[in-house]
């Protein structure tokens, strides 16, 4: 698996690129002044979910403030 290491302006300039790059099983380091701040990896590559776990933290329930925007959503498809 290919490393790629991009600061936040490069990666805003070529996020297709590095969606692309990640979805094909490479990873993607996004940094800021050289430290890490994002990994991308494929939504396929298991052992990346198994070694950072989401957390209830991650997710908005019902009761929070930016849930009651997400109105209707339920009837997308």
């Amino acid at each position: 698996m290919s490393t790629h290491r991009v600061n936040v302006d490069q990666a805003r300039d070529q996020l297709s690129d590095l969606i692309t790059a990640a979805s094909e099983g490479g990873e993607v380091i996004i940094e800021e002044n050289g430290k890490p701040l994002v990994r991308l990896v494929s939504a396929t590559d298991s052992s990346a979910y198994k070694s950072f776990p989401t957390t209830p933290l991650e997710f908005a329930s019902d009761e929070e403030a930016l849930a009651w925007d997400a109105e209707g959503w339920e009837n997308v498809a």
